[in-house]
């Protein structure tokens, strides 16, 4: 078998999948790499990290685990998809560190803000862990992927009109978030059509994702009205 052949066969690579299934997964893997870029780039000039510090910290450990730690035969898209956002994340951890403890309207010390976020890994790793030796999950990491996803769409909006500044958030990552979850959702729907649970929580999320963008888009165009 030649190269080519194996790349397009084998289920370590792109076999696993159709073509197009793999072009949703591809689209999803370069909206959201696009989406953190701007949030490690963003926080140098706004000094603001508009990622939800508690999902952050789940965030972060759930790329290391399932791009480094599980082994899977989720294929080379997903795989280093994962691996990518995770070394994005680094930096973007790195900026939560900096400026995160401004989502939080509780008075809390430097050194009890970092400890808070050390518990909040710790805890999202045990979680992430458990639910995966457990069986919960399946073998591409969406059912755990999308529990958090689920999480960061219903956060954003809530962030956004808590802060009451939409200058600190970026238009961009409301479209990259909403395009790139909806790309893998799409490849949700064709690859696991009687997975019921994760198709719902991707519903959910594309719900929430679309009116995220609809708050953000009627701030610009009126922006008294938030």
């Amino acid at each position: 078998m030649s190269f080519w052949q194996t790349l397009a066969t084998d289920p370590e690579y792109f076999g696993r999948y159709t073509l197009l299934e793999n072009i949703f997964l591809l689209l999803g893997v370069v909206f959201w790499a696009y989406m953190y870029a701007v949030l490690l780039i963003e926080p140098f000039k706004k000094k603001f990290v508009e990622m939800p510090v508690f999902i952050a910290c789940g965030n972060i450990i759930w790329e290391l685990l399932w791009g480094f730690c599980f082994k899977e035969p989720m294929g080379a898209i997903l795989l280093w998809g994962y691996r990518l956002g995770f070394v994005l994340d680094i930096f973007i951890f790195y900026q939560v560190i900096r400026f995160g403890k401004k989502q939080i309207s509780l008075p809390i010390s430097d050194k009890g803000y970092r400890f808070l976020l050390g518990i909040l890994v710790v805890s999202w790793g045990l979680l992430i862990y458990t639910f995966y030796i457990g069986g919960y999950d399946l073998f591409t990491g969406s059912n755990s992927a999308y529990i958090l996803s689920l999480i960061i769409s219903v956060m954003y909006p809530i962030l956004f009109l808590k802060t009451g500044n939409p200058s600190l958030f970026s238009y961009s990552v409301s479209w990259a978030k909403f395009l790139g979850n909806g790309f893998f959702t799409i490849f949700i729907f064709l690859y696991f059509p009687e997975k019921y649970f994760v198709q719902v929580l991707s519903g959910l999320g594309t719900v929430a994702d679309i009116y995220y963008v609809w708050l953000f888009t009627r701030q610009k165009n009126s922006p008294s009205k938030v």
